[in-house]
C-alpha cells in the first residue's frame, strides 16, 4: 500500500527549446542561486518539508561553479552537507548518438565534484526514452548506483511495467538500480494539483496512489520528479513547495493519510534497495530510445557528429603514442571538441515552435546555435587527429613526400586507400591550379599545410581520387610509403558495363528501372527479392497520407499519464519509389562504379553510387540526397532486402555494447526503429550481411515498422529479412528541424559473408566505418622508421573501443561482444609495458596483472567491457 509520495525537485535541463541556448545556461546559474536561498530559508522546517534541490546534470552544475563566487560555492557545499542539494551524475540528457567513448566522457565531471566532497551517487536522464546498454557498466564503474528515467511519452513510450524500479542488468551481468518513472512535470501539477490547489490535492493524491497500487506497484512509497508548475522545462525552483508539502502532511497526520516528502534521488534509490528482493525485477537488455528519430531532421549534422566522434577517438588514441608530451592547449582543445560533440548528442534540437513556426526567428536562432555545436566539435576533433598523424610522421622521418597510413583498430586491417589524384602522389599530373596536394605537404613551420589535407580530402570528386593497391597495417600501427610509389591499383578484373558491376568475386546486377536485382559473392546470392517499395537501392519517399502530422501521433491527454495512447499505430502512409532519370558507369584508377540518379515526387533527388574496389569482397554504396526544404511531414529511405532464410536475426552497435534486436531489448524499448552506431548485422544460420553505416544511424528492420508496435513488449511484425536505412525525416511535432534542405551524403559498406562470430563481423564492418587514416608529410629529416606498432595486440574477436594516454602510460578499453570468454594478449611495441592492471572504466587503481617480457594476457568475460592500464 502506498503511504508516501517522495518528490524529487529539479529544473529540467533543455539546452534550448524554451530559450536560446546561451540564455538557458545563464538561467540555470540563476536557478541554483535561487535554490540556495530557498534551502537556507527552510533549513529549520520539518524534515519532510525542507526544500531539497537536485542539480539534474553535471554540465550545468559545473558551469554554475565556474561562474560562482567563493561565498556561493561555500553555501552550495554547506547545502550539500545538510542534504538539501544533490548533484546527479549525467553530463547532459543524452541520446543514443553517443559512441563508446562519449558514454564514458560524459561522466568525467564526477571526479571534480567528488574532490570537492560532493558524493555523486545517482544519475538522471530526464525526458529521453532510453539509454545505450553500455551505460550500465559505465555508471557502475564511475560509482553511480542508480539511474532515473522520467519518461516523456510524447512520440515515445515508457517501459512496462510503469512506474517501476528494477535491476537493469548490463551485457556482462552486473546490475544497477533503475527507475522507469513518470514524466517530470505534468503528472505532479496536472494530475495531483501540487503545489497549486490544496483541496484538489487532498482528493487526488489518494486516488493516484490507489491507481498505481492496482497495477501491482510493489513499494509503500512512490517517487515523482517535479519541476516548475508553470514551466516544466528550464523552470526555476518552486518556492511554494516546502510550505505546501508541510501543510498537506500536517493536515493528513490525524487521519493516517498519505504523506508527502521533498527528497533526493539518492534517498529514493537507497530506500528502494532496502525493499524485499522479490519486489525488484531484474531486466536485461538495451533501453533503446524512442526519441532519436528526430536526428534524421538534421541528417547532415548527424553524420558530421558521428564522424567527429570517430576523429576524436582517433586523436585520443594518437596522443597515447607520446603520453608524456603535453602540447600547448591540447587538453583545452580536447575539451572543446568533447563538449561540442556532446551538446549535439544532447536531446534538445531546437525551439518549442520549430515545427509549428519553422520560419520564426526563435526557431532560426536556436537552430543555428544547435548546429554550431557539432560544427565546432567535429572541426576541432579533426584537427587533433591530423596533429596526431603529423606527430607520427615526425617520428618516422623523411625529407621526400611520404604517405603514412595509420590503423586505429585493435585488429590488423588490409585495404585499399582512397587518395587525392594530385602531386606528389604516384604519377598524378599537376592540375596547374596552384592548389595541388603538393602545396599542402608540410614543410618546416608551415603548420597550416598539415590541416589543409582534411579540407582537400573531405569531399574529393570522383575524377580527383584514386585507389592504392591493398596495404596491410597491423593493429595500432603505421606504415610509410614514398608518395611517388603509392601507385594506382590496376583495374584488373573490375568491370561496370551494361548494368553489371563485377570484380570477379562480387557481381552486382542492376534493374533497368532502378535498384539492383542481384548481389552475389562467390556465386551466393545475398540480395532479396523486391516487394512493394522495398527494392534494393531504390530510394523511397514516405508521406503521411492525409498530410496531417497528428494523424501519426495525436494530442496527448494531459490529464492522463499515458501519453503513448496518442500514437496512431495504424497511421496511413503513402510511399513512392524514386524515378530513375539517369545511369552512369565507370572503371578508373582501381575502382568500378555504377551511379543511378533518381527523382522523387516532392522534388528531392537522390544519386545512389555503387562501388567495387579491387578484389575486395564488399560493396560500397553512397546515397547523395539533394533535399528540398519541405516542412510537410515526410521521410526518405534506402531499402536493403536480403536473401536470408526464415529464423534470421539482427544485431546493432550501441554505446558500450552490441545488442541483439528484440531478444536483448527491454520491454517496450523502441523496436519499431533503432539507432546504430557504426554497423548493423542481419543474418541466418548460414549467411549474413553486415553493413557499416558511418553516416546513417537510423534503421527500421523487417520492413516499414515505424509506429507499428504492439503489446506485450512493443514488438513489431518483421515480415522479411530487410534492412531499411532511414535517411531523413521531419516527423516530430516540436524540437527538431522541419525543413533541412541541401545536400547530404550517406555511406554504407555491405559486407556479405558466411555466418561468423559477432566480433568477427564487427571487425569487418569497423574497418570500413573507420578506414585506415592517410597522411602526407615531407622534410622531417632522415628516415627513422618505415613502420611501427604502439603495442602488439591479439584481442581475438574482442573490440578495442578506446586507446588513451594514462599518466606516463597508456590504457586500452576492450569490449567482448561474444557469448564466450576471450583471452586477449598485449605485447611490447614502441611502448614497452612493465606493469599492467585491470581498472574500472573511470580509470584509477585496479587489479594488478602479471607482465612478463613486456607482455600481458588477460581474460575478457562474455559481453564484458573492461579497461587495461599499462605503465
Amino acid at each position: 500500500m502506498i503511504n508516501e509520495i517522495l518528490f524529487v525537485h529539479h529544473s529540467h535541463t533543455d539546452i534550448g527549446y524554451t530559450h536560446p541556448q546561451p540564455v538557458v545556461m545563464e538561467l540555470h546559474r540563476r536557478f541554483i542561486d535561487e535554490a540556495l536561498d530557498i534551502a537556507e530559508r527552510t533549513a529549520d522546517y520539518p524534515d519532510d518539508a525542507k526544500f531539497r534541490w537536485t542539480c539534474e546534470v553535471t554540465g550545468g552544475t559545473m558551469d554554475w561553479w565556474v561562474h560562482a563566487s567563493n561565498a556561493d560555492r561555500d553555501r552550495f557545499l554547506a547545502a550539500v552537507k545538510r542534504g538539501q542539494i544533490e548533484v546527479a551524475g549525467m553530463g547532459w540528457h543524452m541520446t543514443p548518438l553517443m559512441d563508446h567513448s562519449m558514454v564514458v566522457d560524459v561522466l568525467k565531471p564526477l571526479k571534480f565534484f567528488r574532490e570537492l566532497g560532493i558524493p555523486v551517487r545517482s544519475a538522471m536522464n530526464t525526458d529521453v526514452n532510453g539509454l545505450p546498454w553500455g551505460v550500465v557498466d559505465a555508471l557502475l564503474d564511475h560509482g553511480i548506483t542508480g539511474i532515473s528515467m522520467a519518461i516523456n511519452e510524447h512520440y515515445g513510450h515508457a517501459l512496462k511495467p510503469w512506474p517501476r524500479a528494477f535491476n537493469w542488468q548490463a551485457p556482462g551481468g552486473r546490475s544497477i538500480t533503475a527507475y522507469n518513472g513518470f514524466i517530470y512535470g505534468v503528472t505532479s501539477d496536472r494530475s495531483l494539483q501540487i503545489p497549486t490547489n490544496m483541496e484538489e490535492a487532498r482528493a487526488r493524491v489518494p486516488r493516484w496512489a490507489r491507481k498505481w497500487e492496482a497495477t501491482g506497484y510493489p513499494h509503500p512509497f512512490l517517487m515523482m520528479q517535479i519541476t516548475n508548475v508553470r514551466y516544466h522545462d528550464n523552470g526555476s525552483p518552486q518556492a511554494a513547495l516546502p510550505d505546501f508539502i508541510r501543510n498537506f502532511t500536517e493536515g493528513n497526520a490525524s487521519t493516517g493519510g498519505i504523506k508527502l516528502r521533498l527528497g533526493t534521488i539518492s534517498e529514493f534509490f537507497d530506500r528502494v534497495r532496502q525493499q524485499p528482493a522479490e519486489t525488484m525485477e531484474t531486466l536485461r537488455g538495451d533501453w533503446t530510445d524512442w526519441w532519436n528519430f528526430g536526428a534524421g531532421s538534421t541528417a547532415h549534422e548527424t553524420a558530421q557528429a558521428m564522424r567527429g566522434q570517430r576523429d576524436l577517438d582517433a586523436a585520443t588514441g594518437l596522443d597515447a603514442w607520446h603520453p608524456t608530451e603535453a602540447p600547448r592547449r591540447r587538453a583545452m582543445l580536447h575539451d572543446v571538441a568533447r563538449k561540442g560533440l556532446a551538446l549535439y548528442a544532447e536531446h534538445t534540437w531546437g525551439a518549442d515552435r520549430s515545427i509549428s513556426q519553422p520560419w520564426s526567428p526563435e526557431t532560426r536562432t536556436q537552430q543555428l546555435l544547435k548546429l554550431a555545436t557539432v560544427a565546432e566539435g567535429a572541426s576541432v576533433a579533426r584537427m587533433l587527429r591530423r596533429d596526431g598523424l603529423e606527430r607520427l610522421g615526425i617520428d618516422a622521418g623523411g625529407d621526400e613526400p611520404t604517405l603514412l597510413l595509420y590503423n586505429p583498430h585493435g585488429f590488423a586491417v588490409k585495404q585499399s586507400v582512397r587518395l587525392p589524384y594530385l602531386p606528389p602522389m604516384t604519377d598524378a599530373p599537376d592540375p596547374k591550379r596552384g592548389f595541388g596536394l603538393e602545396d599542402l605537404v608540410p614543410t618546416g613551420p608551415s603548420t597550416h599545410r598539415v590541416q589543409r589535407q582534411d579540407v582537400v580530402t573531405s569531399d574529393l570528386p570522383e575524377p580527383g581520387a584514386y585507389y592504392t593497391a591493398p596495404v596491410e597495417v597491423p593493429a595500432l600501427s603505421y606504415v610509410t610509403i614514398p608518395a611517388a610509389k603509392a601507385a594506382v591499383m590496376p583495374n584488373g578484373k573490375l568491370s561496370a558495363k551494361d548494368g553489371v558491376l563485377s570484380n570477379g568475386r562480387l557481381v552486382v546486377t542492376f534493374d533497368a528501372a532502378g535498384g539492383l536485382n542481384s548481389l552475389k559473392l562467390d556465386g551466393t546470392e545475398y540480395a532479396g527479392p523486391a516487394t512493394e517499395h522495398l527494392k534494393f537501392g531504390m530510394p523511397v519517399l514516405e508521406q503521411i497520407a492525409s498530410g496531417i502530422r497528428t494523424d501519426m501521433f495525436g494530442q496527448p491527454d494531459l490529464e492522463s499519464p499515458d501519453w503513448h495512447l496518442a500514437w496512431h499505430r495504424d497511421w496511413q502512409a503513402e510511399r513512392f519509389d524514386g524515378k530513375l532519370v539517369g545511369t552512369s558507369e565507370a572503371v578508373e584508377r582501381g575502382n568500378a562504379r555504377i551511379v543511378q540518379s533518381f527523382e522523387l515526387p516532392n522534388g528531392d533527388k537522390v544519386d545512389v553510387l555503387y562501388r567495387l574496389v579491387g578484389d575486395e569482397p564488399v560493396l560500397h554504396v553512397e546515397a547523395t540526397v539533394k533535399k528540398q526544404p519541405i516542412t510537410e511531414p515526410h521521410a526518405l529511405y534506402l531499402p536493403m532486402p536480403t536473401a536470408l532464410a526464415a529464423g534470421w536475426d539482427a544485431h546493432y552497435e550501441t554505446g558500450g555494447a552490441i545488442a541483439k534486436l528484440d531478444d536483448e531489448q527491454l520491454p517496450y524499448a523502441s523496436r519499431h526503429y533503432i539507432t546504430a552506431q557504426r554497423f548493423i548485422r542481419i543474418g541466418d544460420t548460414t549467411s549474413e550481411v553486415t553493413v557499416a553505416c558511418p553516416d546513417a544511424p537510423l534503421w527500421q528492420v523487417g520492413g516499414y515498422t515505424f509506429g507499428r508496435f504492439g503489446d506485450p513488449d512493443g514488438r513489431v511484425t518483421r515480415e522479411r529479412p530487410t534492412l531499411v536505412a532511414w535517411l531523413t525525416n521531419n516527423y516530430w511535432s516540436t524540437n527538431f528541424q522541419a525543413d533541412q534542405g541541401g545536400q547530404s551524403k550517406f555511406r554504407f559498406t555491405l559486407v556479405p559473408s558466411p555466418r561468423r562470430e559477432l566480433g568477427a563481423s564487427a571487425q569487418a564492418a569497423l574497418s570500413y566505418a573507420q578506414p585506415l587514416a592517410a597522411h602526407v608529410y615531407a622534410e622531417r629529416g632522415p628516415v627513422r622508421a618505415t613502420a611501427a606498432s604502439l603495442l602488439q595486440l591479439d584481442l581475438g574477436t574482442a573490440l578495442l573501443t578506446r586507446l588513451e594516454a594514462d599518466g606516463n602510460g597508456v590504457a586500452l578499453t576492450v569490449l567482448n561482444p561474444g557469448d564466450s570468454a576471450v583471452t586477449a594478449r598485449i605485447g611490447a611495441g614502441s611502448f614497452k609495458p612493465s606493469q599492467a592492471s585491470r581498472t574500472p572504466l573511470s580509470g584509477g587503481a585496479g587489479e594488478a596483472l602479471p607482465v612478463s617480457g613486456g607482455a600481458v594476457s588477460f581474460p575478457v568475460a562474455p559481453r564484458a567491457w573492461t579497461r587495461i592500464a599499462l605503465s
